[in-house]
């Protein structure tokens, strides 16, 4: 389970491995068309490439991928598979990944359903420490900001606060160039690595949109050229 994805049964665990095998062997000997494409979530961020099927070895598949693509598998030890020879979108394990040739071996196939593209909002991890509090009247949660999108965003504090779910309020947190103060509810918490994220829905005008917008842009860039950076 997780909050990118869940896994699914058709069958059962060795028929669905089965089946999805039999299509990926039907594309790789060219009786179904090729639209086969890869999906990973790089710092939140969607890496999608397509893909060939070079070779298949019983429940063992080697893709020619996309060289950031690799990086992001290599990364994750995992991959989505997409095509609409599927019924449902595949995840799979990254046995091996060799990124200068830009070669993966896939295996433990299995259905899924994909949540993060459910998501209405391009949503980015950073990286770097952004303060951020969460005030109203006798609650004030300070912390560093996980990830943000334009509908919602997240952050992380060493402590458990005493505040209620559905509890609203104002956010405070200076991105580049610009000091945002961003109506908010809070709509989830969620024990993390001996810390606490606090989850957030945004209420959003025109000019907190804009920055937002730009603040995401700039860190896809950074991500884009981070990966690039990583194949040298």
């Amino acid at each position: 389970m997780s909050d990118v994805y869940h896994l699914l049964t058709v069958a059962d665990v060795q028929k669905d491995t089965a089946a999805i095998v039999e299509v990926l062997k039907g594309i790789h000997e060219s009786r179904l068309p090729n639209d086969l494409r890869l999906l990973n979530y790089y710092r939140e961020m969607p890496v999608s490439y397509d893909a060939v099927v070079s070779f298949i070895d019983e429940d063992l598949v080697e893709l020619k991928v996309h060289q950031h693509q690799a990086v992001v598998m290599y990364a994750e030890k995992m991959t989505f598979l997409k095509s609409a020879h599927f019924p449902h979108d595949v995840v799979a394990k990254t046995y091996k990944v060799n990124v200068d040739k830009s070669v993966a071996l896939l295996s433990r196939f299995s259905y899924a359903q994909i949540r993060a593209e459910r998501r209405r909002f391009i949503r980015v991890e950073i990286g770097e420490r952004i303060e951020i509090a969460f005030r109203r009247l006798g609650v004030n949660v300070p912390g560093r900001l996980l990830d943000i999108s334009i509908g919602g965003l997240s952050l992380v504090s060493p402590e458990q606060h005493a505040v209620d779910l559905e509890t609203a309020g104002i956010l405070s947190v200076s991105l580049p160039n610009v000091q945002l103060e961003i109506p908010g509810r809070l709509i989830k918490i969620i024990p993390l690595d001996a810390q606490w994220r606090y989850i957030f829905e945004l209420e959003t005008d025109n000019r907190i949109e804009a920055a937002i917008s730009q603040f995401i842009f700039q860190k896809q860039v950074e991500i884009i050229r981070e990966l690039k950076d990583q194949l040298f």
